[in-house]
């Protein structure tokens, strides 16, 4: 085994951690999303708050679902740098009965 280190793995290892540790440049949709995406999970934190303290019923937990999964498209979307349609997003968050930023495009 070869204990001395190689200088092309360093190379490519301090290549890779300047890749992980870069900020991305974000467009203003991005933006937008990211916002959508924090507003969100304060929501998700009051429907939590909300069953902590009283009683929950399965609606409660169900919208907490349905905000986890919305939640879970748009951070994964923005994570993989992957574009999201905007008239995708408008129909998933219609249908979760979430409320879509007016500057968001589309």
């Amino acid at each position: 085994m070869n204990t001395i280190p190689d200088g092309n793995a360093e190379q490519k290892f301090q290549e890779l951690l300047t890749k992980l540790v870069t900020v991305p440049d974000w467009t203003e949709k991005q933006q937008l999303e990211l916002e959508m995406a924090r507003e969100i999970s304060v929501q998700m934190l009051r429907v939590a708050e909300s069953m902590r303290d009283g009683p929950s019923d399965l609606e409660t937990c169900l919208i907490l679902l349905k905000y986890a999964k919305v939640l879970d498209f748009v951070m994964s979307a923005l994570a993989s740098r992957r574009d999201i349609k905007p008239q995708t997003l408008r129909v998933i968050f219609k249908l979760a009965g979430l409320k879509v930023d007016e500057a968001y495009p589309g």
